[in-house]
């Protein structure tokens, strides 16, 4: 079984020299219950010897209250890299937007939570997922990797997180056990 790599929001503050901290403060104003699913956007910069495995990369949202949780996993699907993103010469792009129907499911879990939230206070997250396989040898273990982060339909990219150590934000246990690319063998 391959590793999940999570990059969950708050996993990210553990990893504060890679986080940029003007998109974390934005993302903190960010109302994700009224927030259009549909315009979210990522582009991760892959280091060499890492490939993200077809079709498992999603983003988890959900809230919880107490004992009481509501939550769910949406699909990220590939996208065409966006105008104005020059990758570095290392990196290996990867865009990923949820897909349609997921949007849809997305809002009406949004309008689920605002209505469960209106009884009571509730705690929110929002994260993202990703399979990890490793190209040749796998990464290096000083590898990095980038993380932007559209939030409104048209807006700019910004930078979640720049060049963070993926030993890091993942942990050398998950690094060192990320399996080979079928197919890549």
């Amino acid at each position: 079984m391959k590793p999940f790599l999570p990059f969950a929001l708050a996993l990210l503050a553990a990893s504060c020299s890679a986080v940029v901290p003007s998109t974390a403060a934005r993302l903190a104003t960010l109302d994700p219950l009224t927030a259009d699913p549909a315009a979210l956007e990522l582009v991760i910069l892959l280091p060499p010897g890492l490939s993200i495995v077809p079709g498992s990369a999603r983003l988890a949202f959900g809230a919880t209250r107490g004992a009481e949780t509501r939550s769910g996993s949406f699909a990220l699907e590939d996208r065409p890299l966006p105008a104005g993103i020059t990758p570095p010469m290392w990196a290996t792009p990867l865009a990923l937007a949820l897909t349609p129907g997921d949007a849809d499911r997305m809002r009406a879990l949004q309008a689920e939570i605002a209505a469960w939230k209106r009884e009571g206070g509730a705690k929110g997250s929002l994260g993202l997922g990703l399979g990890g396989c490793a190209i040749g040898a796998g990464p290096a273990p000083d590898a990095v990797g980038t993380v932007l982060i559209r939030l409104v339909d048209g807006g700019p990219f910004l930078p979640l997180i720049r060049e963070g150590k993926l030993a890091d934000l993942l942990g050398p246990e998950v690094l060192a056990a990320i399996e080979p690319c079928k197919g890549a063998e």
